[in-house]
């Protein structure tokens, strides 16, 4: 696979700090979900923390470690399987990184 273009590139960087802190303000949330309902199950409570950072540790490292022009695309896809980008700002990518995500994806053949 090529390199995502230079336009979608730079559009992808300059997303980035804006998305990692809505993945990480979606974790927070389910966070406060668990604490919220720990009252006399603190040890159940403590294990599903346990298993959700593990779980979502895994997806921001998916998302966002070692990002370069190399894998942008690859990692725009995770953005978009796991709904961190709208519908609006991933209509700012050219048809082509579009498509490719799209059938990276696996919702579009």
């Amino acid at each position: 696979m090529r390199n995502i273009p230079e336009h979608d590139w730079k559009k992808l960087r300059s997303m980035k700090n804006k998305v990692i802190n809505y993945a990480c303000k979606r974790i927070f949330e389910k966070i406060a979900g668990i604490l919220d309902h720990q009252e006399g199950k603190e040890h159940e409570a403590y294990l599903k923390l346990w298993k959700l950072m593990k779980r979502e540790d895994r997806e921001i490292s998916l998302m966002f470690d070692d990002l370069k022009r190399s894998n942008a695309i690859h990692k725009l896809a995770v953005w978009k399987r796991n709904a961190m980008i709208s519908a609006e700002d991933f209509s700012e990518f050219s048809d082509e990184t579009q498509q490719i995500v799209e059938v990276l994806n696996g919702t579009l053949h």
